[in-house]
Order: C-alpha cells, then sequence, then structure tokens
C-alpha cells in the first residue's frame, strides 16, 4: 500500500474514492485519528486486581511463584515508556501516517501554514483562477489603466459620434413634436408665454438619442470585450489592429442585438395589444392579465436577456458563425443565472449612480447656462453631459461582461490552462521572463 506522499505509479491513474462529506476525490489517510489500543485481559474469577489480593493470593510487594517483582514486566509486557506490540513509539507516526516534516495528501509543506494556497497565475488584470465578485469589478477598473487608449480613448470616440447625431436629430425634432402637440391639444401660442409646449418637445425629443446610445454600446460591448482578453494576460491591442481585425464581427453583433432588441419590442407590443383587446370585453380580466401577465413576461425577458448576454465575447473572441453564437451563449449560461444575474445587476446598478452623479451636476450647469431647453445651446451642453457619463459607464459594464464570460469558461472548461500559456508566450515576446 503507498503512503499519502509517494507518487502514482507509471501506468496507474487511479485516484482515491471519494469519501461522503469530504469533497470529490478526498480520501482520508490510511490510520486517520488515534488507534484503539488492544484492550487488556481481564482477570478471570480467582485472580485478584491490582493492590487487591483474593483469599490465597499474596499482598502487593509479594509476588507468587512464576511472578515477576513489582518493577518488571510481565512476559509480553512491554516495560514503562515501551509501546505494546504493534503501536508506535513516542514520535513515531502510525502506520499509514506521514512522518514528521511530511505533509499529508493535499496539505501544505514544511514551513508553510495550515491553509496556505500557492499565489494564482497573473500577468495581466486578474489572477488566471475562478474570480471572485470584487475580482470581477477590480479588473474592470483595471483594463482601462492598462489600456486606456481603447478603452476609454475609443470608447470616447465612439460614444460621442453617436451623441453628436442623436443630439442633432433631437434639436430638429423639437420642434415638429411640438407642432404635433399643439394640433392635438388645440395649442393656441399666445397662451403660453414661458414656452412650456416647447419645453415638453424638448423633454420627449431627448428620446432621439437613446438608438444612437445603444448602437455605440453595442459597439462598444464587442470592441472592448478584445481588449479586456489581452489585457488578461498582459498585451495590449492598439485601436487600429482592433478595429482592422474585428470590424466584420461588430457588424454581425449590430445585426444581432438589432434582432434581439426587435424580437423584445414585439413581444411587448403583442402583450399591450392583448391586454387591449381583453379590456374591450371586461375590464377587470384586462387588469389582470396586464399585472399577472406584465410580471410574467418581464422575468421572461430578464430570463432570455442573461441567457444571451455572452453574445458580444462569444461572437468577437470564438471563431463561431452568426447565429451559432446565441446557442453558444444559452449553453455557457446554463446552471449560472443566478450568479451572471447578480453580477450584472449589481453592476448596472454601480454604473446607473456613476451616470447620475456625473450627469446631474452637468444638467444644472446646462439649466443656468441655457434656461430655454428647446435652445441649441442646451441640447448641445446635455449631448456632451450624457456622451461622458454614458462612455464611462458603458465600459465598465463592458468589462464586466467580458470578465464574467472569462470567469464562466475558466469554471466549466479550464480557460486557466490556456489563458497560462498564453501569458507565459506574451511575457516571452516581450522580455517580461
Amino acid at each position: 500500500m503507498s503512503e499519502p506522499n509517494e507518487p502514482t505509479p507509471a501506468g496507474g491513474s487511479a485516484q482515491p474514492a471519494p469519501v461522503q462529506g469530504w469533497g470529490p476525490g478526498y480520501a482520508q489517510p490510511l490510520g486517520y485519528g488515534p488507534q484503539q489500543a488492544a484492550p487488556q485481559p481481564q482477570p478471570q474469577y480467582g485472580q485478584g486486581q491490582y493492590g487487591q489480593g483474593q483469599y490465597g493470593q499474596p499482598q502487593y510487594g509479594q509476588p507468587q511463584y512464576g511472578q515477576p517483582q513489582y518493577g518488571q514486566p510481565q512476559y509480553g509486557q512491554p516495560q514503562y515508556g515501551q509501546p505494546q506490540y504493534g503501536q508506535p513509539q513516542y514520535g513515531q507516526p502510525q502506520y499509514g501516517q506521514p512522518q514528521y516534516g511530511q505533509p499529508q495528501y493535499g496539505q501544505p509543506q514544511y514551513g508553510m501554514p495550515a491553509g496556505y494556497v500557492p499565489p494564482p497565475v497573473q500577468r495581466g488584470i486578474v489572477p488566471l483562477r475562478p474570480l471572485s465578485l470584487g475580482e470581477i469589478y477590480d479588473g474592470a477598473f483595471r483594463s482601462v489603466r492598462a489600456n486606456p487608449r481603447v478603452m476609454f480613448g475609443f470608447s470616447m470616440m465612439v460614444v460621442s459620434g453617436a451623441c453628436v447625431v442623436g443630439g442633432l436629430l433631437w434639436y430638429l425634432l423639437i420642434p415638429t413634436i411640438s407642432g404635433w402637440m399643439g394640433s392635438l391639444l388645440a395649442y393656441d401660442p399666445q397662451y403660453d408665454p414661458y414656452g412650456t409646449m416647447d419645453m415638453t418637445a424638448s423633454l420627449m425629443g431627448i428620446y432621439a438619442l437613446m438608438p444612437f446610445l445603444g448602437l455605440a454600446s453595442t459597439v462598444l460591448n464587442g470592441v472592448l470585450t478584445v481588449s479586456v482578453s489581452r489585457s488578461v494576460i498582459g498585451q495590449k491591442v492598439t485601436v487600429g489592429e482592433l478595429w482592422g481585425r474585428h470590424w466584420k464581427r461588430v457588424g454581425q453583433l449590430v445585426v444581432v442585438t438589432l434582432v434581439q432588441g426587435l424580437a423584445y419590442l414585439l413581444a411587448w407590443v403583442l402583450f399591450i395589444m392583448l391586454v387591449a383587446w381583453v379590456g374591450s370585453a371586461t375590464g377587470a380580466a384586462a387588469a389582470f392579465l396586464g399585472i399577472v401577465g406584465g410580471l410574467g413576461l418581464f422575468v421572461a425577458t430578464v430570463w432570455v436577456y442573461i441567457r444571451l448576454l455572452f453574445v458580444p465575447p462569444v461572437l468577437m473572441l470564438e471563431d463561431t458563425r452568426l447565429w451559432a453564437s446565441l446557442g453558444r451563449s444559452w449553453r455557457l449560461t446554463r446552471g449560472s443565472f443566478w450568479r451572471i444575474l447578480g453580477i450584472h445587476l449589481l453592476a448596472q446598478i454601480i454604473a446607473y449612480v456613476a451616470s447620475q452623479i456625473l450627469s446631474t451636476p452637468l444638467g444644472f450647469a446646462a439649466a443656468f447656462l441655457a434656461p430655454n431647453m428647446a435652445s441649441g445651446g442646451y441640447v448641445a451642453l446635455v449631448t456632451a453631459g450624457m456622451a461622458l457619463s454614458f462612455a464611462l459607464t458603458a465600459v465598465f459594464i463592458a468589462a464586466v461582461v467580458a470578465l464574467q464570460y472569462i470567469d464562466v469558461r475558466i469554471r466549466r472548461e479550464g480557460l486557466d490552462v490556456q489563458l497560462t500559456k498564453a501569458a507565459e508566450t506574451a511575457a516571452q515576446q516581450t522580455g517580461a521572463l
């Protein structure tokens, strides 16, 4: 029988049988715990106990014939300080127990404290092992410092372009929306000296920015995933290299995102039409359907959204076809829904709070510098504030999604082994080793 520290013989790969309650593959070493001492023979009838002689037996200090005197052991009985047969001496382990200085299976070597875990390989922004919540968020911030030109510079370019187009459309739609509202409400400009109708039209026209910001977010989710994946192994990618190699994938990602958005929109439109049709017959049934059905549809929308959350990293980092990326994301998120949802939801809350901290002062500044909400100055100032806050939050969300994708693949597919080799190769090429 091999000792716990002996290597596995060549040709044999048998692992110790799992012990229930100790985790998979972990077995108790032989001799675990103190052994039971051999039972001492009990004196039979007619033989006195220690120090108590029966009739005809000598008192203490007077042995019988053939019995050893006090201080001399009987035949087969060890002296004081000597172990019994089969029992180890003091300082010597039992059979199957490692000697002093030799650790058990899975225990640290001599000189290392109990519970010591060797530090994981980390040549980039995160350790190459399953990631915790804090490591994912910390890695998202580290990715910006690791490659600021792509993570922040390129992101600002994309978001600024989207905001310029969206802000211009917003400004042009204000008079049109105001005219529509005036015709519906029989509005007379003479009775609105404060421009309330134009202010309302401006508040409604701001939603013209949303499609362009959504498009910018889709592009960043794909492009920044590549940058984060390179930063994980300690590499940097330039903007030219990033766009030159992956612009086709970005186009495919935009198509997939548009299809997803249209599917969500169509589901909600059909549901609203159904509620309206039921409401034409009975209001109580329409109210019940609206509450219960709306809640169910919302849960279904969130569920599908999380199951398809890894479509951007799959499409950008794996050699996967356009529609096959949907199935790949669905399989990766299977069994990890709640963990992915919790981390992503908390990231969204953090991003929302950060965006409000940035946009609220800029909104007050715009209202102070350009009181007329329908003016071009107000639209320009608000658009600039939205571009800054949205760029920062989009970078954070894209980095968190990319690190979640890497974490899931490490846990399920052992991606850390490939990442370690890639990190060592990159370090050798750059002379870091």
